[in-house]
Order: structure tokens, then C-alpha cells, then sequence
């Protein structure tokens, strides 16, 4: 039997005795207040000395940081990130300055590294901390996120950053992103009354920002492809009629469009169609590049010129339709098979009875793929754990949920998707979860593919591909199981389950 303990119970069994020593701090500290609850001037006293000490030794801790010493620790980690993910590094380093002061608020040191102040919980984890209120400047007990290291609160806020949705904006802060923000003061104005409701928020981000120097570690926004047009004159947008059995990804595979795409254009609440249902599945551009990307090849047949000698068939006297391979002048000399094709597995016959048997034994085996069939039955598989997801769209994300009645998390999602189509357990965390396959680019990513957001063996967030650039995931608490986009929130690897 395997005594080992997963990382995962280590941290759980850590968080458990820190919060219960946090409660039960908590829990007495009420009951003193009930002891004296006769006094009232003297307590409230107390409390404002309390503010005013904290207060000052804020002020003077922060007159002792070593700005630059900070800033160069934090930047390691969060400049790759803003880079990938189309992020101003500038803005991240300012608003962790700003959230954490210098680093000196309890939440933003260990055990919690919680640098940019944000609350709630990470992976189930929190902890009953003071934070003071930018906006009115009162310091109150918060449930913050509790954090295993300063990677994993880096990675947290990145995807807060790119994946929050309220009241239906599944882009909540892509005012923030360089491919909307033109600078960083734009991205800066766009975390006011967002990330923040002090009045003055986006001008303290960028007077820290301009006082140290941090567009150094900016780069250019990454570029975000788009389908160039390939016929202009092509305008109207292309329907389609839901046939029963369709689904969201089987129609967006069919019409070669992306997931995202497709549910703008329909305007679908809860990606929700019905059979009869005219749906768009091209605007008038997408459309005719789609069409162009859908239209037969020619056969070699047509566009390859025929050989300098002819072969004959000698029952029709007709030139046979071999294409593609170099006729020699020797008769005993056949052709290579490696490009000759196969016309219907029927044999192509010429005068020369030793170049026949060679054509008509040799041909057959040189061009029929040998992973014809499992490449068959990887893509079928691939498709059923795509639409297999689809079917939990909506679902609330629940920390440590694996089913769709309790809801799901990340890894939960995934999980539960592969037992359901091919009755085998992945793993029920995301370093489990790297390991259940063969290791991919996301560039590569097919249909069913698993991606993967972190380092290998220290993984924070887990999607099915949906073939394109798309994906379906569960985010984040307060959110549900909704469809993401490569473009917008990247992956770093992925993962083929076969």
C-alpha cells in the first residue's frame, strides 16, 4: 500500500491547523469583547490607538524597504506571465506594491504570500486576516486567499485577470489587457471601481509605476491572430439548421469556427440549441474564409501533368490514371512506391509482366497507414470527451467539487469528464492529471486533449481543448463551466490522454 501523502493532503492538513488557530483566536477575542461589553468609550478608544499604531509602523516599515530589491523579486516572476498573457508587468508589480505595501502586510508574507491582497479562497484555502480598505482607510478582518507560494498567487491573479465574468461579461478586466489597453495608464483607469473602489486607485498604480521605473519590464502585446478575409464580395453571414444529435462543438468543428465565436454570434444563454434552430456559423468574412477552408482539394489527377510514357491498361487501351509517379525507361525498373497511388485498389497493368507484380504487391503496403485506425479511434474518443463536457456547461464551480450535483472545480471537470467516456481515472488534482498522458504543445492540442496552465509538477489550472483554440474549464469561484479561449487566457502545455 502507498503511505505516501499527496502534496495536496499535506497543504489541507497545514491549512486545517492554521485555520482552526485563526478561529480559535477569533472565537476568544469575541468573548473578551462580551466580558466588557459594559465599556464602551474605552474599546472604541482602543481601536483607534490600535489604527494609529498600525498606521505608523506601516509607514515606518515602509521607510526601511529595499524598493528595489522587492520589485526585483516580484518582476521575475510576474513579467514572464504578463508577457504571455497579454498583460501590462508594470501594472501587476504596481498593484502588487500597492496592495501589499512593500510587502509588509501580514497577508502578503508567509505562509500566505498573498501580494496583491486578493480575497476568498484558493483551492479551499483562506485565512481571517486584517487588510486595510483603500478607499476609506479602515483596516477590517477579511477571509483572504491563502497561498502555497508567490508563483502560485502570481498564476491566481492572472486568471482572476483574464477569466472573471459579471453579469454575463465573461471579459471583466479586459480593459486591463494590452490587446484593448493602449498603455499603461488605460490599463491602470480600467482597474478603478473594478479591481478597487478607491476614487484614487489607477492614480496611485501609476505614480508608483512612473516613480520606479516599471515600464522596463513591459513588453509589446502579443499578437492575437484573426481570420484574414479571402473574398470580399462575400458579406451576408451563413446559417445553419440544428439537426438532432448537433451540439455546440460538433456544429463549430463542422463549420471550422471557434466555440467562442459561434456563442457571440447566437447570442446563447448557457450554450443552449434545439433542433429547427437556425443558428449563424459565419459573419459574412469568417464566413467566406470557412468556405475557402472547406472547399474540396483538386485530385492530383487534374493538376499533375501526365508521364513521358504513358502506361496503357491492355483490356480498355486507355491510359491509366496514374499520377504522381516517374515513369524510367528501364522496363525493369518500377517506380518508387513511397508516392505512387493507390486508384481503388485496382492493379495498374502494363507490358512488362516483372513491373506489374512488383506495382501490384508493393503499392498497397507502401500507402495504406498503418495507425489508420487508432488514429480513428483517437479522434472519435476525443470528440465524445468534447461533448461529453459540453453537457456540464452552466455548472457552478464548487473548491473540491467532482460531480455535476455537487459542481465541479478545475481538475474536478476533468476528471469526472474522462470516467464518464472512457471509464478510466485520471486523477483527481492537476499534477495527477500531467501525468495521465503523453505531454503536447498546445499548438498541437486536438479535440479531448488536456491543457495545463504552470510549470510541470506544479500546475494550477487544468482545460479540455475543443480542438481550435478553445477550451471548456471551470474557472474560478463564483463563476460556472464555460468555454475559454487560448488567444486570451494561454495555456503552457498540453496533454494527450491516449
Amino acid at each position: 500500500m502507498d503511505t505516501r501523502v499527496s502534496r495536496s493532503q499535506l497543504r489541507q492538513q497545514r491549512r486545517r491547523q492554521t485555520n482552526n488557530y485563526l478561529y480559535l483566536k477569533k472565537s476568544t477575542a469575541l468573548l473578551g469583547t462580551a466580558l466588557v461589553a459594559a465599556s464602551v468609550v474605552a474599546p472604541l478608544m482602543n481601536a483607534s490607538q490600535a489604527d494609529a499604531e498600525t498606521n505608523s509602523d506601516a509607514s515606518t516599515a515602509n521607510s526601511s524597504v529595499d524598493k528595489q530589491s522587492y520589485i526585483s523579486s516580484l518582476a521575475g516572476m510576474i513579467e514572464p506571465e504578463a508577457e504571455k498573457n497579454d498583460l501590462y508587468a508594470s501594472v501587476m508589480l504596481a498593484q502588487a506594491i500597492l496592495e501589499s505595501n512593500w510587502g509588509q502586510n501580514e497577508f502578503a508574507k508567509g505562509p500566505y504570500f498573498n501580494v496583491f491582497g486578493l480575497e476568498g479562497q484558493y483551492e479551499g484555502n483562506s485565512a481571517i486576516l486584517p487588510k486595510t480598505n483603500l478607499a476609506t482607510g479602515l483596516t477590517e478582518q477579511k477571509e483572504l486567499k491563502d497561498y502555497d507560494s508567490y508563483e502560485d498567487a502570481v498564476a491566481d491573479y492572472v486568471q482572476v485577470m483574464k477569466t472573471t465574468e459579471e453579469n454575463g461579461d465573461d471579459q471583466y478586466f479586459s480593459g486591463t489587457w494590452k490587446h484593448f489597453a493602449d498603455n499603461y495608464q488605460a490599463a491602470a483607469q480600467a482597474l478603478q471601481d473594478r479591481f478597487s473602489e478607491s476614487s484614487t486607485y489607477a492614480q496611485e498604480l501609476i505614480q508608483i509605476i512612473e516613480e520606479n521605473n516599471l515600464t522596463n519590464y513591459d513588453t509589446p502585446a502579443k499578437e492575437i491572430t484573426t481570420p484574414a478575409p479571402t473574398n470580399e464580395a462575400v458579406v451576408a453571414p451563413e446559417t445553419y439548421t440544428v439537426q438532432s444529435g448537433d451540439s455546440v462543438w460538433s456544429i463549430t468543428n463542422q463549420h471550422n469556427i471557434s466555440t467562442n465565436d459561434f456563442v457571440s454570434w447566437n447570442n446563447l444563454q448557457d450554450n443552449d440549441i434545439y433542433t429547427g434552430q437556425t443558428v449563424v456559423v459565419g459573419n459574412g468574412e469568417d464566413s467566406a474564409a470557412s468556405a475557402t477552408t472547406n472547399t474540396p482539394v483538386a485530385t492530383p489527377e487534374v493538376t499533375t501533368p501526365a508521364p513521358t510514357t504513358p502506361v496503357v491498361d491492355n483490356n480498355t487501351n486507355v491510359e491509366a490514371p496514374v499520377v504522381d509517379t516517374p515513369v524510367v525507361e528501364s522496363p525493369t525498373v518500377t517506380a518508387p512506391v513511397e508516392t505512387a497511388p493507390v486508384e481503388e485498389n485496382t492493379p495498374v497493368e502494363n507490358n512488362n509482366t516483372v513491373a506489374d507484380e512488383q506495382v501490384n504487391t508493393t503499392t498497397p503496403e507502401a500507402t495504406t497507414p498503418t495507425d489508420n485506425g487508432q488514429a480513428t479511434t483517437d479522434n472519435a474518443r476525443g470528440e465524445a470527451v468534447v461533448a461529453e463536457a459540453e453537457k456540464y456547461l452552466g455548472t457552478d464551480y464548487v473548491w473540491g467539487g467532482r460531480t455535476p450535483e455537487q459542481g465541479f472545480d478545475c481538475s474536478g471537470l476533468t476528471q469526472y469528464v474522462y470516467q464518464q467516456v472512457t471509464g478510466e481515472d485520471i486523477g483527481s488534482w492537476t499534477v495527477a492529471q500531467e501525468s495521465s498522458g503523453t505531454q503536447i504543445a498546445v499548438s498541437d492540442a486536438q479535440a479531448g486533449d488536456l491543457l495545463f496552465w504552470g510549470q510541470p509538477g506544479a500546475t494550477t489550472h487544468v482545460a479540455i481543448s475543443t480542438g481550435d483554440t478553445g477550451y471548456i474549464h471551470a474557472p474560478q469561484p463564483g463563476q460556472e463551466v464555460k468555454y475559454g479561449d487560448t488567444q486570451w487566457y494561454t495555456p503552457d502545455f498540453g496533454v494527450r490522454v491516449y
